[in-house]
């Protein structure tokens, strides 16, 4: 079970463990999430906290649930959503806002991008 983070809904916190362990090669395509149940008891949730966020991911086209079988982590298919690159833009700027707030030059921004892209992948 991962630390929780105060701020920030659990069902978020949960969908945020699920999309970095794909994003580092933890799950795959294809690889079968545990069910609802079995997930609140591995992160010691509620059942309908895990459901949020697994509904969540689904409608991100993070992952996909088959009737009868399971729900499974979904292929990408290189489709680049428009909302969702307009949520990131959004959320660079805030980020470089406070970076030069603070006297954080591009340079060491860049550094911190490349860094962690590598604990990622």
């Amino acid at each position: 079970m991962a630390q929780i983070q105060r701020g920030q809904p659990l069902y978020e916190q949960l969908m945020w463990r699920i999309k970095a362990q794909i994003a580092s090669g933890v799950l795959h395509i294809g690889d079968k999430l545990p069910s609802v149940r079995e997930m609140a008891l591995i992160e010691g949730l509620n059942p309908n906290t895990v459901a949020k966020a697994y509904k969540a991911l689904e409608t991100q086209n993070v992952i996909e649930t088959v009737t009868g079988k399971g729900t499974f982590v979904r292929e990408n298919e290189g489709i680049v959503d428009d909302k969702l690159l307009a949520q990131l833009r959004l959320k660079m700027t805030e980020i470089v806002i406070e970076a030069k707030r603070a006297s954080i030059d591009a340079k060491q921004l860049h550094s911190w991008i490349e860094e962690l892209y590598g604990e990622i992948s």
